[in-house]
């Protein structure tokens, strides 16, 4: 059945149109007609007697040969996707759909044999108790320098893992130090690895600089490959901290050997970072502390001055209220001075024997192996996806054609 449209029609006419559009059967099969017309609220003899006034007017023409399935038939009555018509779409242009699933397989698996093959190796690091809880005696001694007057010292140092791994001098440093590959046996930096120092096939703009005075090209290309591999090593390295506090690192490259070191030497790298970084806070605690401690050394011997002056000008107790007052005052101030000294004193000491002490304050949990299978390219899964998004894009091709071919 073939609709035409070419005269202005009536509402009623429209609707009728409509009816047949979406159920076509109703031009000659009587019991569908009968169901379709009680549907829409009129009688099976008036759909008739409008199906055939159509019919004479020239909108409805019968042509057996040709049945198609037009933009309408794709909309229920209610505008939702007529399922069944795409379904008869796509099981008539099923080739179309082969042909773009296959095509999009095929490019999937050659760009999964062709990736960069990557392995992975992990570490698990956990923060020690001290570099938790932070302070130490310095901690203790903070407190006592304010109850003392001796102001503050500023809050004990805290250090958090992924930014020390996030760090462009560990990424640089990873960079430029020579490690043992596949690829160079005796041992290479990650930017002869990546052969990234070695110039393009063709390169009209590094030829230009070479040109133009005053221009060090060699020094612009070493900044140049040095930054390009520090951003692929950081695309390499993968930090993740856990709310139980482990943090777990995954490096991932081309050597599975290559990864597990680089893996281990980033957990060599911040254990050393950290005990340098403490190491060097207790020696700077040290040194305030011994500094007060010969204030309070000073400040106190000047109060015992002042005392036994006033007892060799005053060798009586004397009844006088302000003699007795400055006397108490004497008496009062030697004693904070002293145990002020006293305090510091040992204080000193702790700290000395904190800045020489080893203190464990990161926990290696696990070291990297390197890794026996790949991690990617996932070749099934770059392969299934292929697959299934060339039906996703088949599909509405099939529909246009179709619908052009109707």
């Amino acid at each position: 059945m073939i609709y035409v449209h070419a005269m202005k029609l009536t509402a009623h006419e429209e609707k009728i149109l409509k009816i047949v559009k979406n159920n076509p059967k109703v031009v000659d099969q009587p019991a569908v007609r009968s169901r379709v017309a009680k549907k829409y609220g009129i009688t099976e003899k008036t759909l008739r007697n409008r199906i055939a006034e159509l019919r004479k007017r020239g909108l409805l023409t019968k042509k057996s040969e040709i049945n198609p399935i037009n933009k309408e038939s794709l909309l229920t009555e209610n505008d939702e996707i007529n399922l069944s018509a795409v379904w008869e779409i796509i099981r008539k242009n099923k080739k179309i759909l082969i042909k773009f699933s296959f095509s999009t397989t095929c490019l999937g698996l050659v760009y999964s044999l062709l990736a960069t093959v990557y392995f992975t190796s992990r570490i698990s690091l956990y923060p020690a108790g001290e570099l938790i809880q932070g302070g130490g005696s310095f901690g203790d001694f903070q407190g006592l320098a304010k109850s003392f007057g001796l102001g503050a010292l500023g809050s004990a140092p805290t250090y958090n893992i992924p930014d020390i791994i996030d760090s462009r001098k560990l990424k640089k440093d990873i960079v430029l130090k020579t490690w043992k590959n596949n690829k160079y046996p005796k041992g290479s930096t990650l930017i002869s690895f990546w052969e990234l120092d070695k110039p393009p096939f063709f390169s009209p703009l590094s030829t230009i600089r070479k040109l133009l005075p005053g221009t060090n090209s060699e020094i612009d290309k070493l900044d140049k490959d040095l930054h390009e591999a520090i951003l692929k090593i950081d695309d390499l390295i993968n930090v993740r901290e856990e709310i139980s506090g482990l943090i777990s690192v995954n490096v991932s490259m081309q050597d599975p050997h290559l990864a597990s070191d680089i893996a281990n030497y980033i957990a060599e790298y911040v254990k050393n970072f950290i005990s340098v970084e403490q190491k060097r806070e207790a020696t700077r605690n040290r040194n305030f502390i011994e500094k007060q401690m010969e204030e309070a050394r000073l400040q106190n011997e000047k109060s015992e001055d002042l005392l036994t002056e006033f007892r060799k000008m005053n060798p009586l107790r004397l009844d006088t209220p302000s003699k007795e007052m400055k006397r108490e005052r004497h008496e009062s101030a030697v004693e904070e001075n002293r145990a002020v000294y006293i305090t510091l004193r040992q204080q000193f000491e702790i700290a000395k024997i904190d800045e020489a002490k080893e203190k464990l304050l990161i926990n290696i949990l696990d070291t990297a192996e390197p890794a026996v299978k790949k991690t990617r390219p996932k070749r099934t899964l770059i392969v299934f996806l292929s697959f299934f998004a060339g039906l996703v894009i088949a599909v509405p091709f099939a529909i246009y054609f179709d619908r052009r071919n109707s």
